[in-house]
């Protein structure tokens, strides 16, 4: 057995829960965690400048939850979602940002789309904004754009199942409908 030492302890401490190494230094993942609490950065710019997945930012970030989330009601989602209004309210949450910063910082993580598996209709995926105050934790996968790595967020058993980068039926569907190419390469709907 490989003593992993006190990397592990940290990694949980950090609510990782697997034993392998992190893909991001102590030293960059201050930097990210300072950006993020800045609200200067989104967290796919952070991810640009330290050249990891959207997701392996978000999984290193310490996301304080100030409000109790609000349960809302998913919706089957057979299309690509409408555009979302302009409200800078989180339409999962119900926050509000107080600050221009957290105003800029929302309104980028309300631009990601988080689809979900719909526990109530089977091969169905149901497409979620969330801030940073209720985005799901792990597991989660970052559907990439082959050309400007932009693009969808798994997450639950959607991310599960993506682990080997084969995506699930309902996701090629719900890409296909948003006007994605999904073979042979990842395209989203500007560079397909």
């Amino acid at each position: 057995m490989v003593n992993t030492g006190d990397g592990l302890a940290a990694a949980r401490a950090r609510g990782r829960k697997g034993g392998r190494p992190s893909k991001l230094s102590s030293d960059q993942i201050e930097l990210a965690q300072r950006l993020y609490d800045a609200g200067e950065h989104t967290v796919a710019q952070m991810a640009g400048m330290l050249k990891v997945p959207r997701t392996t930012v978000y999984g290193h970030l310490n996301k304080r939850v100030d409000i109790a989330p609000i349960t809302q009601e998913i919706t089957v989602v057979a299309d690509p979602p409408a555009p979302l209004p302009t409200s800078r309210t989180c339409p999962t949450c119900g926050h509000e940002p107080t600050t221009r910063a957290e105003v800029a910082h929302q309104t980028a993580d309300l631009a990601v789309a988080w689809l979900h598996a719909d526990p109530d209709h089977r091969g169905t995926v149901a497409s979620r904004h969330h801030c940073r105050h209720c985005e799901p934790g792990q597991p989660s996968f970052d559907v990439a754009c082959s050309i400007c790595g932009d693009g969808p967020i798994l997450a639950g058993t959607l991310a599960e199942q993506a682990k080997n980068g084969n995506l699930t039926e309902p996701v090629q569907r719900w890409l296909s409908a948003a006007g994605w190419t999904v073979t042979p390469d990842r395209l989203c709907q500007g560079h397909a």
